[in-house]
């Protein structure tokens, strides 16, 4: 008996065009062709609405969905946007990400998002674990101004489009849309100083490979007003942070008095922060501002529900989040090699009771 060689299995053709299966059916039951149906699917070509009505009511009914992989590797896109950001203990991010989605969704993206929980090691990861999830372009807040600059230079060099939130790496040049914090830290001096406040107590974390770039300009622009106006700026914390952002600030201040040191004003560079040094205040029996004025940054929500009411920085948070999404498709889309684009958006101060006003 003679052997028969077996024949090469080959691999199911992964396919939503219009001689799918599901679009096959579609086109028997409205009595239409198949290519009618694929453009009534896809938006593609003219057909009278009566007919895209008809053909998407019948859709519905088979519940066909188009098969996404293929229609992606046809198209070199997956409809999706990658997001790594610091982390979600800050409310900041969340109320970011709430306004990321609603831009990207109503252009037709979907988001994945990672969290680098602030470490260098876990954004190298999370951008090469997106990378093969083969996201059409990512937006990105560093954990680091410097550590990850080799990681956005090989996405350069593979052109995958990336655009930086908040915070970036001066060495690698790419779009970026953010807060004018260097605006927004004179706008704190100016108040506390107009305030009459002259003795600035600044809670940050004393490492610089912790203080991103929005921390610099933030501190770079309280300095250039309180050099000019002659006030003293005293910089208050510890070289790591570990544990939330309030016992940082409550212990961080809570030793500086306890030995001594006085400020007649504190700036936290975060809402967080500014909470936990008014927590600090109020166990040593310092008045909050009478004693010591406080600002903080961000604008979160529960910073009009203590008291008193917190005096904060409040970003563009929608803004940011639009005109990000915006300058990502638009690279998605042509891949410009324009020079990139900074976007620094105006900050609003939110004068409330931790300050005095003022004179």
């Amino acid at each position: 008996m003679p052997i028969r060689k077996r024949a090469k299995l080959r691999p199911e053709t992964v396919s939503d065009g219009p001689n799918s299966p599901g679009m096959k059916e579609i086109a028997e039951r409205v009595g239409v062709s198949k290519t009618t149906v694929h453009r009534a699917l896809t938006g593609s070509g003219r057909i009278s609405a009566r007919t895209r009505e008809r053909i998407v009511a019948v859709a519905a009914e088979l519940d066909y969905a188009p098969n996404i992989v293929a229609r992606s590797l046809r198209r070199q896109r997956t409809g999706t946007i990658g997001i790594i950001t610091n982390g979600m203990s800050n409310s900041f991010y969340p109320s970011l990400l709430a306004a990321i989605e609603e831009a990207a969704t109503g252009q037709g993206f979907s988001l994945l998002l990672a969290c680098s929980s602030g470490s260098p090691e876990i954004e190298s990861a999370n951008i090469e674990l997106l990378r093969e999830r083969r996201v059409d372009g990512l937006l990105v807040s560093p954990a680091s101004p410097v550590r990850n600059a080799a990681d956005y230079e090989r996405l350069k060099r593979a052109g995958v489009p990336f655009v930086y939130i908040d915070r970036f790496i001066p060495s690698v040049g790419a779009d970026a849309v953010m807060t004018d914090h260097h605006l927004a830290g004179q706008i704190i001096a100016s108040h506390l100083i107009g305030a009459g406040r002259r003795d600035i107590g600044v809670i940050l974390p004393l490492n610089e490979r912790q203080q991103v770039t929005s921390i610099q300009e933030r501190m770079a622009g309280l300095m250039d007003v309180a050099g000019r106006r002659d006030a003293r700026v005293t910089l208050i914390g510890d070289t790591a942070v570990t544990g939330p952002w309030e016992d940082y600030a409550a212990q961080s201040l809570g030793a500086f008095l306890d030995r001594g040191g006085r400020v007649d004003a504190v700036f936290g560079i975060n809402d967080q922060i500014a909470l936990g040094a008014m927590w600090a205040c109020h166990n040593r029996g310092l008045r909050v501002p009478d004693h010591v004025a406080v600002v903080g940054y961000d604008d979160l929500e529960i910073s009009s529900f203590v008291t008193p009411r917190l005096t904060t920085i409040r970003q563009p948070t929608r803004q940011i989040a639009w005109e990000a999404v915006k300058l990502l498709l638009s690279a998605i889309g042509s891949g410009r090699p324009e020079e990139p684009v900074h976007m620094r958006l105006r900050p609003t101060l939110m004068e409330r009771e931790s300050t005095p006003r003022v004179r």
